[in-house]
């Protein structure tokens, strides 16, 4: 670890008084003594550049908590509106029954109706079900492990290339790249 040297010893500090004139001679004689060395920082690039950084920081506008109003944080006024993220209609997503009943607007839940059920594709599912669950029932049945393994294992690769070959792909439901599939 670094150790952190005190320049007054023994805890003693400085006079004020006597301090600050000691300073200001000392920097003028430490200026005078490097005056070359100052003059070659001060004009190389890493200045320069270090210059230019530092007016374009100045320039920036960035944003201070003293630029913010109170009432950015919580309400001054009750009949205020505020500016926060749900409160374009002045009231909370847990009052949802209130809001509904105000405006009159009743809710009608979606009524999905699943259409036709492909025949081949709803075979290929039990197959491959009942071929998993034979699998692992097989297990239970020492004598017959070998037979079954093998009837319920054809039966489930059947119906897992059945459903990968009925698989219709991204690209035929996607009506453009930009499209991801995602349906409402």
């Amino acid at each position: 670890m670094t150790d952190l040297n005190n320049s007054n010893v023994d805890d003693e500090r400085e006079n004020a008084a006597s301090g600050g004139n000691d300073l200001d001679a000392a920097w003028a004689a430490f200026e005078a003594e490097h005056r070359d060395e100052l003059k070659d920082v001060a004009g190389s690039s890493s200045a320069r550049k270090f210059e230019r950084h530092a007016q374009r920081k100045e320039k920036e506008a960035l944003l201070n908590v003293d630029d913010l109003t109170a009432d950015s944080f919580a309400h001054g006024n009750a009949g205020a509106r505020s500016r926060g993220p749900r409160d374009f209609s002045g009231s909370s997503w847990l009052d949802t029954d209130e809001v509904m009943d105000r405006y009159g607007e009743d809710f009608v839940p979606p009524n999905p109706s699943i259409g036709p059920v492909n025949k081949a594709k709803a075979l290929f599912w039990i197959l491959l079900v009942v071929g998993i669950a034979g699998i692992i029932a097989s297990v239970f049945v020492p004598a017959l492990t070998g037979f079954l393994g093998s009837v319920f294992g054809l039966c489930a690769l059947l119906g897992a290339a059945g459903l990968i070959i009925r698989h219709r792909g991204h690209r035929q439901t996607r009506t453009d790249e930009f499209d991801d599939g995602a349906r409402v």
